[in-house]
């Protein structure tokens, strides 16, 4: 597994993320996170993008139970902690009181059923566990990258170098971990998230950011593809040309060769 912690060391230099590259990982036995070296599990109320905001600011490794009941139901329905609840799809009889809150992000009972519907779910397991890349803690089922637009479409389009195909997105607006990790988890396909207000307030995602879902496979991709992609001219930081540049009468900046990012 050492393999993790260069490619995390590579994707910052190249990148350069401000935050780690983490990874996630569903177990069927809650028993078998106990194995991972300097697993810490949060024993207060909280919300999963905590756990992920941890892990990519803080380095920590953060292992999951679905016997740990402070993790918040919503949470462990997406991340196959908790079954989903069968009356989440169905619209009471009329005059049910909402709970209170239950609606801020909905208009009532039936847009909160379609919600409920839309929402990727990750099979129901024993635990999850989320770490650095660099923490080597174990192989990941999926990679987040919590990155500005700019770095994560030149991941996108390093990858697209090596083998092109189009990328797809989805936003639910809350539970958007949900559009990102859990699709990514169940298609094996990269993903791009939008993260909603919850994982803004609770999370300390920044304004500038977002993220990007990859199955392992397509890490090797992102830096190969960033190679040949540099070799084209192509660099980062974005090099900007004039807005009233002739591209007639003067090189592109694509015809530039670059060096190596630093």
């Amino acid at each position: 597994m050492a393999k993790w912690a260069d490619l995390e060391n590579d994707l910052r230099e190249q990148f350069r993320l401000k935050t780690y590259p983490i990874g996630y990982k569903r177990f069927e036995d809650p028993d078998d996170i106990d194995k991972i070296p300097g697993l810490r599990q949060i024993d207060h109320t909280f919300v999963f993008c905590q756990a992920i905001a941890q892990a990519r600011r803080w380095g920590l490794t953060l292992g999951i139970k679905n016997t740990n009941k402070k993790l918040f139901f919503h949470c462990a329905m997406i991340h196959g902690l908790l079954p989903v609840r069968p009356e989440m799809f169905e619209v009471p009889p009329p005059g049910t009181e909402m709970p209170e809150g239950m609606f801020r992000y909905v208009s009532g009972w039936k847009d909160n059923v379609r919600r409920n519907k839309a929402i990727p779910r990750i099979p129901v397991g024993g635990a999850i566990a989320v770490a650095p890349l660099h923490a080597n803690a174990f192989d990941p089922d999926v990679i987040l990258i919590y990155a500005d637009p700019s770095q994560v479409v030149m991941m996108i389009q390093s990858i697209q170098k090596i083998k092109f195909e189009r990328f797809k997105s989805a936003c639910i607006g809350e539970s958007s971990c949900s559009d990102s990790l859990a699709e990514c988890y169940l298609t094996g396909k990269p993903r791009v998230g939008l993260p909603g207000y919850g994982e803004r307030a609770l999370g300390h995602v920044a304004d500038e950011e977002m993220v990007l879902a990859l199955p392992p496979a397509y890490l090797e991709r992102v830096l190969d593809g960033w190679v040949e992609l540099r070799k084209t001219g192509v660099t980062y930081p974005v090099a900007l040309a004039g807005l009233d540049v002739d591209l007639g009468a003067t090189s592109s900046i694509y015809d530039k060769p670059a060096g190596r990012s630093k």
